[in-house]
């Protein structure tokens, strides 16, 4: 039985082909009854600097058109997590960066489909392998359409960094900056025009075989990109 609480935090909380979601209605939100006071905010803007009008368009879509991206599509979404003067574009905990990103290429000009790792340091893709299936990945993502896809995001954890620094806590970390990382990345796909989704539940070993990863490093959050 694993004793280290992130690792068995990670294990316990998989998805597996065998497994069932509960699925059951969804939350309500909190809201206080009986308030000391209430104040209504002025109406939100749509227009103004381009980051608001974006955040006006922000909404998860799946690809609909199914045409390729270009490497400056591809090269603006990633920019949140490029290297800028030993910082990235994304808070940290300690700076310690227990994320990695991949990039998954089905249809992107100039680009041979495969799996490609993203390197902050130099903003550069390096292929790991040359198989990309939409259909494999597909159903690791639980059966989400991919035909129209043209690129897949994925975000890993690497906890035991920041670990090192903050204890178990870093694995608290972890998740947190997975979240501010994707959030800026689905930011810029959707400020392009571009078509992406969030896909937060998938079979973690199914998307850990199609990346190759090593024992310590965890599936975190996939974006599906495309228009």
């Amino acid at each position: 039985m694993e004793k280290h609480l992130g690792k068995l935090f990670y294990r316990l909380s998989r998805l597996s082909p065998e497994d069932q979601l509960p699925l059951r209605r969804k939350p309500r939100a909190k809201v206080y009854a009986n308030p000391l006071e209430t104040q209504a905010l002025p109406p939100f803007q749509e227009g103004g600097p381009p980051l608001f009008r974006a955040l006006a368009r922000l909404q998860p879509l799946l690809p609909e058109v199914g045409s390729a991206l270009s490497l400056k599509d591809l090269s603006q979404v990633l920019y949140p997590l490029a290297e800028r003067e030993g910082r990235r574009g994304f808070p940290s905990a300690g700076e310690a960066y227990p994320l990695e990103a991949y990039l998954v290429v089905f249809r992107v000009e100039g680009v041979f489909p495969g799996v490609y790792h993203y390197f902050p340091k130099e903003h550069q893709l390096f292929q790991i392998s040359a198989k990309a299936e939409a259909s494999g990945w597909s159903r690791a993502l639980l059966d989400l359409p991919l035909d129209k896809a043209a690129a897949l995001l994925v975000l890993t954890l690497v906890p035991e960094r920041s670990e090192a620094l903050f204890g178990i806590r870093g694995y608290r970390y972890a998740l947190l900056e997975a979240g501010y990382a994707m959030g800026l990345a689905l930011l810029c796909a959707v400020g392009q025009g571009l078509a992406a989704y969030p896909a937060e539940t998938f079979y973690d070993e199914a998307v850990a075989r199609l990346l190759g990863l090593p024992e310590g490093e965890y599936p975190g959050v996939v974006l599906v990109l495309g228009r």
